[in-house]
């Protein structure tokens, strides 16, 4: 055999071989995100391997968060995290997301700021149901808000007594379903904390 066919030969070998690694790319949902966001992000990766990706949030000093895996199934995945950027948490300013996945890795960058929105504690995505499935009463739920300096009882006093009408547990659904911001939800109940409907 000829020198030129063994060369073709072996050209036609590596176009039909995989590749060892998988090229990653990251799309972030928004490019400046508020406390009460929820972060959103897409990863391309150019072959499915079977193994998980590992993603990291990177401050602007450096610091890395602890490593996050992530199932690879497709050749887009999309995921929203469960919790909401919270002030205590993370500060405001630029953050980078790594992503490394079958030996590759992507990055990304955001920043956080804090536009002044009504923001629920970080404990939320646990209290919130819980209430509304009435594990919880009413003064516990109320007493963990006003803790947080979420909702403002104007002088009034918070009595075990107090009593949230039931129907506003829809809202607390609502909530954790992210079909209602937390301005939203919260802005409710200080309306009725305003109204005296909550007594």
């Amino acid at each position: 055999m000829s020198r030129y066919w063994v060369l073709m030969l072996c050209a036609a070998m590596l176009l039909v071989l995989p590749s060892a690694g998988a090229e990653v790319q990251i799309i972030t949902s928004k490019k400046t995100y508020n406390y009460g966001d929820h972060l959103g992000i897409s990863i391309t990766v150019s072959s499915v391997t079977g193994g998980d990706a590992t993603i990291h949030i990177i401050n602007e000093d450096g610091t890395k968060s602890s490593a996050i895996p992530v199932q690879i199934r497709d050749a887009v995945t999309t995921i929203t995290s469960p919790n909401p950027f919270d002030k205590e948490i993370f500060k405001e300013g630029k953050y980078q997301i790594e992503v490394e996945y079958a030996g590759q890795k992507g990055s990304v960058g955001f920043e956080i700021v804090d536009a002044g929105n009504t923001v629920l504690p970080f404990a939320s995505n646990v209290v919130v149901p819980q209430w509304a499935s009435s594990a919880i009463s009413d003064y516990v739920f109320l007493k963990f808000l006003a803790d947080n300096g979420v909702v403002n009882f104007q002088g009034h006093a918070l009595k075990e007594s107090t009593k949230i009408p039931s129907w506003y547990k829809t809202n607390g659904f609502w909530w954790a379903d992210k079909k209602i911001s937390d301005s939203e939800f919260v802005g409710g109940l200080q309306y009725l904390l305003d109204r005296n409907i909550i007594s």
